[in-house]
Order: C-alpha cells, then structure tokens, then sequence
C-alpha cells in the first residue's frame, strides 16, 4: 500500500538534510531507522525505514546480487537497504523494511509504504553526554603496520598500493541516539551520501555505483589534504599518484561489470569541511546489468583495498591488526528492479547494539614513500568527521592527531 506523507506537499521541495530532518521526526519513539540520503546535487534519493520485513543475508563473491535476486524473486517494487562488510569471509545483508518513507528525488512527493497510522513527534535537544575514547590501535601497532606495507612495496614487483585503516573507541555512560548522530552528519556534510544501517552510521563522500535509468556513475576519491594545504593535492606526485590507481581499479572493471560508453572527468578538488580530496567522476551506459552485479565486479576498489587487488587484499589481512567490519564496504539500498545507489561505507562509526559504544573508522592509502606518522594525522583528520557528530562533539581521553 503506498500513501502520501501527511506533509509531503510541505517537505517535497525542500533540501535533502532539512527533508531528513522532518522526516525523523515521524518515526516512531524508541525506534532506530534505516536511513539513506544521497545530496541535493545528486538529485536527492532519499530514504528513511524501520522494522524487518525480510532479511536476506550473503557472504562471498557476488554476495551482493546473491542477496538481490533472492529479494527481487520475492515480489515487485520492493526497495532494501543494505550493508557489505570489507571481508568476503563475512556476511552482509539486504533489509526490506516494514515501513518505508521515500522521496524518489527533490522536488517529488514523499511517499509512505505499509503503513497505518504515523502521528509526528516532537523532541528537545540531546541530552549532553560526556564521552571517553581509546584507539583502536595504538601509534606504535599503527607505525608497525605501515612500516611494514611500506617495505613489501619495496621488495613486492607488483604491490603498488595498499590501504591501512584506523579505529577509535567512543564510550558513553548513556545511548547515543544514531539518527541524530546521521541527521547531524547530513548538515554538515549536504555533499555526502548519509547512511544509518543496523548500527553503521557514516556521511561517505565516495559513490561506488549509482545504477538508475540506464546509466551508471560513480565518484572515485584518493589523495587528501587538510584544507590549508588543498593547493598540494594537484601538483603532488604522490597523490596524484595514488588518485591514478584507483580511478584505473574503477575503469579497468567497467566491461566486467556490463558497462560501455564511459566518460571520465577528473581529476578535481573536493572541498569538504575538514579534509580536501582529489576525485573523479566515471559515468557510463548499462547494459543488460544491474546494481548488485556492478557492485560485486567493482568491490574493493584501490580506494578502500589497494592495487593490485588480491595482493593488497591479502596483504591488510596479514597486518592490519583491526577487524573492519563493514567499514569500507558496500552501503546503500537496492530496488527489486536492479537500480540502486551504493557508497563506500567511509567517515563512519560502528555502534554497538545498546548505543552506549561506537567504533570510529578511517583509513589512509599506504605507498612506498608514505611516512607513518603523517598517514597517522590523515586518518585522524578524517575521523574528525564522524567524532564531532557525536553529542556535543566533545570526547575525553587519547587523542589519534
């Protein structure tokens, strides 16, 4: 059954984190919402569920389409959200909720599915939380790893890149409300795409595969620099460097991955509030493929994984030290017609099941000449983001930077 939100001629024209923001606030108390917001300039999908209607669940390659033509065999018009973890030894899932409020794009009505009565609530500001944090890993085990990736890029004939992640422990006396934290993340970040799914909770910048209408995008990030120092990222070779291999891990899979026609544009800065980023834009035709299957060819990118990919992929295993999870996979929502949105689940946090804990995450793209302790202040910066959703944006204890 599909209605129309009571104020749905209100909120259709407005900016994707204001729509967010209105929407929470029909969702009900005491309930997390799966929620999924694409920006304003990417024409606004958005998305906000709660409750398990089914939930299908993969692991392995092709894990993602695995998981969606179970879900498509089901019935028509069906939308999922989903999550991916880094590790193909872990499972991931596909999540169609009971009730689904929708806005397939700004400017269009904000629709209602499965419902039978939704009453608007009101609520205050959060509650002021005092919160601890601890790393994950610590510099020296941080400084080891990337001595050590630096080293087999030495020796290794092929290994050019590999990307090693970070992790901070939040800890909060109280629950931590993760839509707030999400809704937060929308306002500062409006260019990002926002995610709240079980518990994984981010505003990533890079967009793996956006699958509508025939056509393919996606927007591939490598190289950053604190704003003060943006004016580097064009000129240095090493970021430009590492920019090259993962925009070549994107485009080296496009016939894979059933797509044609690609155009390139890039590279570019992407100025976003704490950090700047080189990116750059793919679009292409699809052809006869679908979301899912485009997901699984392109996952890891040199993004989030390094080049080659078996190597580095087997490489973090070995050295990392830090399980992942679902950091740096696959997020974003399925429709049983094969279209889809998909990020990189990056700027992100983990929480735990009572709320009371988050898992912050970031990595940093390791090559031969990489420093540890500059590589250690990147992903520092980049957590910023995350770590100043959080309530108050105030933490005690061991800083990464």
């Amino acid at each position: 059954m599909l209605n129309l939100l009571p104020c749905s001629d209100t909120v259709s024209t407005l900016p994707g984190t204001a729509w967010l923001d209105e929407v929470l606030h029909w969702v009900p108390e005491g309930v997390d919402p799966w929620i999924w917001l694409a920006p304003d300039s990417d024409d606004a999908p958005a998305m906000v569920g709660w409750g398990i209607t089914r939930r299908i669940t993969a692991s392995g390659h092709g894990a993602v389409e695995s998981a969606w033509r179970r879900m498509a065999s089901e019935g028509q018009d069906l939308v999922a959200f989903g999550s991916f973890p880094f590790s193909r030894t872990q499972e991931g899932f596909l999540v169609v909720p009971q009730v689904l409020i929708r806005r397939r794009h700004l400017g269009g009505p904000t629709e209602v599915t499965n419902h039978q009565r939704l009453t608007r609530r009101t609520w205050g500001p959060e509650p002021r939380k005092h919160l601890t944090r601890r790393p994950a890993i610590d510099e020296a085990t941080w400084t080891a790893s990337v001595t050590a990736a630096t080293q087999q890029l030495d020796h290794d004939g092929q290994l050019e890149k590999v990307v090693l992640a970070g992790a901070v422990d939040i800890t909060s006396k109280v629950p931590i409300d993760r839509s707030q934290v999400a809704s937060r993340l929308a306002a500062r970040f409006p260019g990002c795409w926002t995610y709240s799914h079980d518990g994984l909770v981010g505003a990533t910048p890079e967009l793996l595969v956006d699958c509508r209408d025939g056509l393919f995008r996606c927007r591939v990030l490598a190289g950053t620099r604190k704003p003060a120092w943006a004016h580097e990222l064009l000129d240095n070779p090493k970021e430009r460097h590492e920019h090259e291999l993962a925009v070549a891990s994107v485009t080296g899979r496009l016939a894979q991955a059933g797509l044609t026609d690609p155009v390139i544009r890039g590279p570019f800065r992407l100025e976003l509030p704490n950090v700047v980023h080189l990116a750059t834009d793919v679009t292409a035709r699809v052809n006869g493929s679908n979301a899912a299957r485009i997901v699984d060819a392109m996952h890891p990118t040199a993004a989030v994984c390094g080049t080659p990919r078996e190597a580095s992929y087997e490489l973090i295993a070995q050295i990392e030290h830090l399980d992942r999870g679902r950091f740096a996979g696959p997020v974003g929502w399925m429709s049983s017609d094969g279209s889809g949105q998909w990020a990189l689940a990056l700027r992100c946090g983990q929480f735990s099941e009572d709320s009371r804990q988050v898992r912050m995450f970031a990595g940093a793209g390791i090559l031969p000449t990489s420093d540890p302790a500059k590589e250690w202040i990147e992903v520092g910066a980049k957590m910023e983001a995350f770590g100043d959703a959080l309530p108050n944006g105030q933490v005690s204890g061991t800083k990464t930077t």
